[in-house]
């Protein structure tokens, strides 16, 4: 055994000779590229025929032959080239998983295993002593699948009466030292001139053939030649898909070429005449066509998994989580034919982008027409965006011409990997709940996504919390509440009317590395009004006062109730009913109960009925309490009580000698509060005076001045709104004889002066707002009258209509007016001074008139004056609605109006643009018109020439 080591970086390179004993070694891989174990080898062969050749061991590396090697053999069955037998090989190393990959050539080197062999042991060889030198003497095959015999040459001259035959040993010999030599006799007869011997007229014939002629074709003809015209016969001597026509010598095609399986082929032509044969030699080389597509071999890693379909789709399986530069399989490409022919290359391509794969070659071998590209994937893949990568194309050409391929169709399929989070749609949820709900209420059931496949996206949920009042269904994920809540249980903040309780829930998938998540949901518990308000039960509700007390303002005492709901409904009111009108109390939201009015009952003892609500909507609760209170004539005077200070109030008087009592209670829920609080903001009076949250104002030390000035600061604790007050308080001591009741008359006659004060403005205000409306109706009743009577005499001119149809129609104008004044048949309108005109009938041709007089005005101003006509002129253009008019501007006359009589011009003369349109005697009726007009020509008229008609009117 002969083994020699080529190695390089990629490929490793070893020589075998054939016929090798079983588990030959052939290398040490783990020795020869120093890899330390653990490490796992193994072999993969390029072309799957040479399976079962060689093997390694998968822990140690040794390579080693698996089976006798027959080169001629596996020669003929195209394992290897025919001219350098070669074994290829991929290896594959994983070492710590890790892959290193690399290339294996095992060349098979010929052994010398073959003696040649004759097919007989002597033969005898006529030849004619006149042959020319060098002619070529075919001699007897000596079959050896090693090599191939020579010929004899002729390099004398041939003389039959010197030397007529000639005996030779031919002995065969492929220099081996282990194969004996074969030896064949062999008798040169050496024939005369004359005699008739045929002869080739060449001994040695070389042809190339295609290798895709067909059946029967002629491919040459071998001609022997003899002195006699006898007919010389040809015979084939050797096996091979040709035959011979024994009479003419043609060569023809028995059976198909196939280049890839015979390359060249050599044909022992035997001719005789008279039994006495001759030989000829013909060397046959097979020319290769393309014919043969390039044939495709995948192999994929070992944790891919390929599967081929019946339409020859390749199916590759690769995880989702596959790193780019991940090599996901091989592709061995090999072409039968010759070098010029094959020599494939590939190509990849997609119709449906992306293409995810592009391919390297790592190897090629030009004697076998082999080629080794990986593929590599080189994008990354994501399941849930794309899981199926189809029509992906391999196509592999050769080098012939026509170029032919093939084509491998490979599907990609992207396997789910557990890389999907179980995900809640929303980070956080907040469900509202009343309290007092029923046990076992299903708030909601929660939804979780997960991308992932099969056992990958099954999850289940998982509370964190440990409570006993919610649950979750592991499998669908439903919120239970397994208690009724209390909220106020909860919540110790009055003002609070929400309590939160947060959970927090996992979802978790059943993934091999299992992801999960979490979301918090919140329970929102709302305060229900489910409280009444409840009286103090340590309080009294029998108060027994002297009448002497029983004052207007007096604060009586108070009530006090507690409603243990939250927010508005948990805010107590109060409300008091009497049941005797003459004695009556009032109550403020605070519960201070107070007189309204001094007793003037008789009567001992009163009951009322005290109410206390709350602020729950829709509907409040609300609890009675019936309070008595009695009248004791005899019972000595007690402390005086205070009384109660409205807002309104700015100044009060306290005594000196009620120090440490209550001296008054500010009523603080005058303005609508809801839960008022009070406090002083001047913090040096601290000294002197406490105020109480619920208003009660007390002297608790000695005053050091006779007045203060209290800042007080109210807040409502529900709608957070505040405000500052200002009360000045004076000081007066009872033991001095009149200093209070001083102080109170002072007081008393302090608030009648401002009641009187604004009682005066009220009533001024009142009085000069109507004056104000009566004015503005007198000035709009008198600009409709005329500012001057002589104006308004010589404006008042009628146009009159003349009833009789069968004298001149004509309107004139009067200077004594038909205005009925007890009917008020009549309009007023506005319009332009007139102009200073002519009297008597003026002609139809308004324009020419109105033209003359406006170029003679030289006054700009435009003064309008009031006008007064009869309304028969209005019943006429009632009954002829569109008479022929004579327009100032070329307006139509075609829209019905309710105003007949002339209207208000509000445009100068100076913008007024002048047209005539001629009168049409066929639309006019049988009146005939005219205009007879009188005005006012006196001087002061005359500085003022004004056109009369505007331009939104006709003249008719």
């Amino acid at each position: 055994m002969l083994i020699s080591r080529i190695s390089s970086q990629e490929i490793l390179k070893y020589t075998v000779e054939e016929k090798s004993a079983i588990n030959t070694f052939v290398a040490d891989l783990s020795n020869e590229l120093q890899i330390k174990p653990p490490a796992s080898y193994k072999l993969f062969e390029l072309i799957p025929i040479n399976r079962n050749l060689f093997s390694i061991n998968n822990q140690t590396g040794y390579l080693t032959t698996l089976s006798i090697l027959n080169r001629e053999l596996m020669c003929s069955r195209q394992q290897c080239s025919c001219s350098s037998c070669e074994i290829i090989f991929q290896l594959t190393i994983n070492i710590q998983q890790t892959i290193v990959y690399k290339i294996i050539e095992i060349k098979i080197q010929d052994r010398n295993d073959h003696s040649p062999q004759f097919d007989d042991q002597s033969y005898i060889i006529h030849i004619r002593e006149n042959v020319p030198l060098g002619y070529r003497i075919v001699l007897p095959i000596a079959n050896d699948p090693d090599e191939d015999m020579p010929y004899l040459t002729v390099r004398s001259s041939l003389d039959h009466h010197n030397i007529s035959s000639y005996l030779l040993t031919l002995i065969a010999s492929d220099n081996s030292q282990q194969s004996k030599p074969r030896s064949s006799s062999m008798q040169l007869d050496i024939r005369i001139t004359n005699e008739s011997i045929p002869i080739f007229i060449q001994s040695v014939y070389r042809i190339d053939v295609r290798e895709d002629i067909s059946i029967g074709t002629t491919l040459l003809r071998i001609e022997a030649i003899s002195d006699n015209s006898q007919q010389i016969f040809y015979e084939l001597l050797t096996e091979s898909p040709f035959i011979i026509d024994r009479l003419t010598g043609k060569i023809q095609l028995k059976k198909l070429l196939d280049y890839e399986r015979e390359k060249s082929y050599r044909l022992t032509i035997k001719a005789y005449e008279n039994l006495i044969p001759v030989y000829a030699v013909v060397f046959i080389r097979v020319i290769d066509i393309n014919d043969n597509s390039v044939l495709i071999h995948m192999k994929v890693e070992e944790n891919k998994i390929l599967q081929q379909t019946e339409n020859d789709k390749n199916i590759f399986s690769i995880p989702e989580d596959t790193l780019v530069g991940t090599r996901l399989a091989h592709v061995i490409l090999n072409d039968l034919d010759s070098f010029a022919n094959g020599n494939p290359y590939l190509q990849i391509t997609t119709m449906q982008p992306p293409l995810p794969l592009t391919y390297k070659l790592i190897y090629q071998n030009s004697f076998q027409n082999t080629k080794l590209y990986s593929l590599i994937l080189h994008t990354n893949v994501d399941r849930e965006s794309k899981s199926l990568y189809n029509n992906i194309q391999l196509m592999a050409h050769d080098s012939g011409t026509p170029t032919l391929h093939t084509r491998s169709l490979i599907v990609i399929n992207v396997t789910d990997v557990n890389d999907c989070i179980p995900q809640f749609k929303l980070n956080s949820i907040i469900y509202n709940i009343d309290e007092n709900n029923p046990m076992g209420l299903i708030i909601d059931t929660l939804r979780a996504d997960d991308c992932d496949l099969g056992i990958n996206g099954e999850y289940e949920y998982h509370l964190e919390n440990k409570t006993d009042l919610l649950v979750i269904n592991s499998q669908t994920g439903q919120l239970i509440l397994s208690q009724s809540i209390d909220f106020e249980k909860l919540n110790r903040q009055k003002n609070l009317t929400t309590v939160d309780l947060e959970f927090l829930i996992r979802v978790q998938d059943h993934g091999e590395l299992s992801l999960s998540s979490q979301t918090k949901i919140i329970l929102r518990i709302h305060d229900v009004n489910d409280h009444s308000p409840e009286f103090d039960s340590n309080q009294s509700y029998n108060w027994t006062f002297p009448r002497s007390m029983l004052q207007s303002n007096t604060i009586l005492g108070r009530i006090y109730a507690y409603d243990h709901d939250s927010g508005l409904q948990g805010i107590v009111h109060y409300s008091i009913r009497s049941f005797d009108t003459c004695f009556k109390l009032n109550i403020n939201a605070l519960g201070y109960i107070y007189m309204v009015s001094q007793l003037t009952c008789s009567p001992l003892s009163y009951t009322f009925e005290i109410i206390a609500s709350d602020y729950g909507l829709p509907n409040g609760r609300s609890t009675k309490k019936l309070l008595t209170i009695n009248i004791d004539s005899n019972q000595l005077k007690m402390n005086s009580l205070p009384k109660l200070l409205h807002l309104s109030s700015q100044r009060t008087f306290v005594d000196v000698n009620s120090l440490g009592n209550i001296s008054f209670i500010i009523d603080i829920t005058n303005n609508q509060s809801i839960q008022p609080i009070i406090y002083l903001n001047n913090l040096k009076e601290l000294i002197c005076w406490n105020v109480s949250s619920t208003g009660a104002v007390r002297l608790i030390s000695q005053p050091y001045a006779l007045s203060y000035i209290l800042s007080l600061n109210i807040i409502d604790e529900y709608t957070e709104e505040n405000y500052l007050v200002r009360f000045q308080i004076d000081i007066c001591n009872s033991s001095i004889r009149n200093s209070c009741t001083q102080l109170s008359f002072y007081e008393s006659r302090r608030v009648n002066q401002i009641l009187v004060f604004w009682t005066i403005s009220l009533a001024i205000i009142i009085t000069c707002t109507c004056v104000f409306i009566f004015s503005i109706i007198i000035c709009f009743y008198c600009r409709k009258k005329p500012k001057d009577k002589k104006l308004f005499n010589n404006q008042q001119n009628f146009l009159q209509y003349n009833d009789d149809y069968q004298s001149d129609k004509t309107f004139k104008t009067s200077l004594t007016s038909t205005i009925r004044e007890d009917d008020r048949d009549s309009a007023c309108i506005i319009n332009t001074n007139s102009s200073s005109l002519s009297s008597g009938v003026t002609p139809i041709q308004i324009n020419k008139w109105f033209q003359n007089q406006h170029e003679s005005s030289n006054v700009d101003n435009y003064q309008p004056s009031t006008y007064f006509y009869d309304l028969k002129l209005a019943e006429l253009i009632r009954n002829n609605q569109c008479p022929p008019c004579v327009y100032l501007n070329a307006q139509p006359c075609l829209s019905l109006s309710s105003d007949y009589g002339f209207a208000s011009s509000d445009i100068s003369p100076s913008s007024i643009s002048y047209s005539s349109v001629k009168l049409d005697q066929s639309n006019v009726n049988p009146l005939q018109w005219t205009i007879e007009m009188n005005v006012d020509q006196s001087p002061r008229q005359q500085k003022n020439k004004k056109s009369f008609i505007s331009d939104h009117e006709c003249v008719v």
